[in-house]
């Protein structure tokens, strides 16, 4: 009797685990016994252990097939595992339970896609009620059509009163038609539901840093939708580019122990692990993101999982690595990544083909014959795409003409808004196989590559935008004509085109226009000695940043390295425009041999530090220091007092902020045969910002001894 109500308390207070190994235990002594065996299936469906259940309700068919309720659960529990024809059949099988018996066959068919058959099933339903007002917002929902989808959710909501799921179902609507600040709302409501209702659930606890206790994955728990609302919002937050609210949403989810967490939230934990360890570099970020890679090659082995697992998969293994320390690929070496790619494509391709987009399968596929095979393959895999989207493209414009002439108008928007759709397919392919000519060095391929799709592309920022970094990056550099496409960019992005003395343009920003474009103008301008163009640039941008930061950039050059540049005291995100256009500008002062400004807009590129010391822009400005320490140890070049003291305290800024962020292994220049320039280069590289930085300190120190 104890043990019973043991069990049965358990059960009622959600420690499903503790349920399961007493009834294991009762399994082992009383292997025939109904009531421990049935108990186990349930608690095994509420812990989302469907294969499990569905392994004890067919135990249970088989042995009372006069209980029509074993079968029913049985069936769910299929479905609920993936193995859609088998509930198919079992569901077929059950004797009464009519309307649910219908709407239980709508949703297995509705899971394995089967909108026609889901719909065919939902018909026999009464029509005008709650569950068949809802399913018809499902298929909407599966369809793509969002607004309508929500309107049918609503409308059930309207019968039946607040309903958890149904305000969830409105928010993923809302979601989907990226109506972000709705769905936040929408799930604000859930949240605020669940914490007057439920208070037991601990909701908020774990991010409070309160000592929380699991509450494991009961039905009141599911009634609450609060899972999903948690999980929705962290999709949401990092749509919106913030890893760290989306952090907090996962966070305030009910206490569980991992073990008991559904797919969906170990893919979600993973995904905001690698956007978290993306935005603020850490060796702590660096263990982050292998944990939060390891969550979802375990998911990959162990379905089922959500679907979009195997996008997030693909486009992982083909991003490019990041170079060498522990801020490098986390997927492991080309040939791991490829290796993760390959079963992804190969086991499966029925779930690629169903959540990956088609224009994108190709280029995760050109990726993977880069990997093993090499560029010249993948180059022909995209040449050929290319060819096909060209040849799409001139269809669409013939399309649209044709319309025209015709006096269609209706014919003509549609055939326009499909050129523009077939235009934005192609860009990525076109970009993939200038990309690859790009790494080669091959920077006249590439400008070859994005001219030849000129009469389709020259109108797109995107083209522009690359375009300009080609000629840039050529032997000489063809900065006027680069000069131009950046301007048209400021145009498109600002409102106004640059120019001596031009003021800042109406209802646009600088900050909208793409980082990079505004460095490299600048660039083009100081190597066109349009110094005053420049500079103008540089003051308008300086505004924009003080007026969206509070931070006053301004400075004189002589205070480059003072107290701005400390660690703290960043209130928001501070944009990326003026720290790499300052780099851009040092970098080519310091090429040029003129240290003392180049030097100093490289630092000041850094200001402050808690926003812009990560290792791609400490890397280049550690090298252009490294090539002024080379000069000073050849004895080619002397430091003023001023500038060694500026740079002591910004190393020793640097050295504070640092600390525990990775930094990416650079090469220093050739020390020729300079026995001190070889001293001072070849040392060995620490593998922090806060290492490399107590280097580079220790130098100069020794050197202005």
């Amino acid at each position: 009797m104890s043990q019973t109500r043991a069990i049965y308390g358990a059960i009622r207070d959600g420690r499903l685990q503790e349920a399961v190994s007493r009834l294991q235990a009762v399994l082992r002594l009383a292997p025939g016994s109904r009531a421990a065996l049935s108990l186990l299936a349930y608690c095994y469906y509420q812990q989302e252990e469907y294969e499990a259940a569905a392994e004890r309700y067919g135990v249970l068919v088989e042995r009372h097939p006069e209980v029509p309720e074993y079968r029913m659960h049985w069936a769910q529990s299929l479905c609920k595992a993936g193995r859609f024809a088998e509930a198919a059949r079992a569901a077929a099988a059950v004797d009464g339970f009519t309307q649910a018996v219908r709407q239980l066959q709508a949703a297995i068919k509705y899971e394995a896609g089967d909108l026609r058959g889901c719909r065919s099933a939902l018909e026999a339903l009464p029509p005008g009620g709650a569950a068949a007002t809802a399913a018809a917002g499902c298929i909407a929902y599966k369809e793509g059509q969002y607004a309508a989808a929500a309107a049918q959710f609503r409308e059930a909501a309207q019968m039946v009163g607040y309903s958890p799921e149904l305000a969830y179902a409105v928010a993923a609507c809302q979601y989907q038609q990226r109506d972000y600040a709705g769905a936040l709302a929408s799930l604000a409501e859930i949240v605020e539901a669940g914490v007057q209702r439920h208070p037991e659930l601990g909701i908020g606890t774990q991010t409070q840093g309160m000592e929380a206790r699991s509450v494991g994955n009961s039905a009141k728990l599911k009634q609450t939708a609060l899972v999903e609302a948690f999980n929705l919002r962290a999709a949401v937050e990092l749509q919106l580019g913030n890893p760290t609210g989306a952090a907090a949403a996962l966070s305030d989810m009910p206490p569980r122990q991992e073990h008991e967490l559904d797919p969906v939230t170990l893919h979600n934990q993973a995904l905001v692990a690698l956007a978290s360890a993306a935005a603020a570099p850490s060796l702590q970020a660096a263990a982050g993101r292998q944990a939060g890679l390891a969550k979802l090659l375990h998911l990959l082995a162990h379905p089922p999982f959500p679907p979009e697992l195997a996008g997030n998969l693909l486009s992982l293994c083909c991003r490019p690595s990041e170079g060498g320390g522990p801020c490098g690929s986390a997927l492991g070496s080309t040939q791991e990544r490829a290796d993760v790619a390959e079963e992804v494509l190969g086991a499966h391709a029925a779930l690629v083909a169903a959540t990956v987009p088609p224009g994108v399968l190709p280029l995760y596929e050109a990726c993977l014959a880069r990997m093993r095979r090499g560029p010249e393959e993948a180059a022909a895999k995209l040449d050929e795409l290319a060819g096909s989207h060209i040849e799409g493209l001139r269809k669409r414009v013939k399309a649209v003409q044709d319309a025209r002439w015709a006096g269609d108008h209706a014919a003509a928007a549609a055939g326009l808004e499909a050129y523009e759709a077939e235009l934005e397919a192609f860009l990525p392919v076109l970009m993939s196989l200038a990309h690859l000519h790009w790494e080669a060095g091959a920077f006249g391929r590439a400008q070859a590559v994005l001219q030849q799709s000129a009469e389709f592309c020259s109108d797109h920022p995107v083209w522009r935008l690359n375009l300009g970094h080609v000629l840039v990056a050529q032997e000489g550099g063809k900065l006027g004509e680069a000069a131009e496409l950046y301007e048209s960019l400021v145009q498109h992005f600002a409102g106004a085109v640059v120019a001596a003395g031009g003021g800042a343009g109406a209802g646009g920003s600088l900050l909208d226009v793409p980082p990079w474009a505004l460095a490299n103008l600048c660039v083009c301008h100081v190597v066109g000695s349009q110094n005053e163009v420049a500079e103008d640039l540089l003051r308008r941008l300086e505004d924009e940043v003080a007026a969206a930061t509070g931070i006053d950039s301004s400075g004189a050059d002589g205070d480059a390295a003072g107290g701005a540049m400390a660690g703290g005291g960043v209130a928001g995100p501070v944009p990326p425009h003026l720290s790499l256009t300052n780099l851009a500008i040092g970098t080519l002062y310091c090429a040029k041999g003129n240290f003392e400004f180049g030097i100093t807009r490289v630092t000041r590129s850094l200001e402050p530090l808690a926003a812009h010391l990560d290792a791609p822009r400490w890397r280049a400005a550690m090298l252009c220091l490294l090539v002024m320490l080379d000069q000073v140890a050849k004895n080619m070049l002397v430091l003023k007092d001023a500038l060694v003291a500026d740079l002591l305290a910004f190393l020793e800024d640097v050295e504070a902020a640092g600390r525990g962020v990775p930094a990416l292994v650079a090469a220093g220049p050739s020390a020729g045969s300079s026995t001190a320039g070889a001293e001072v280069l070849h040392v060995a590289q620490p593998q922090t910002i806060c290492g490399q930085a107590r280097s580079l300190r220790a130098m100069l120190l020794k050197m202005s001894e």
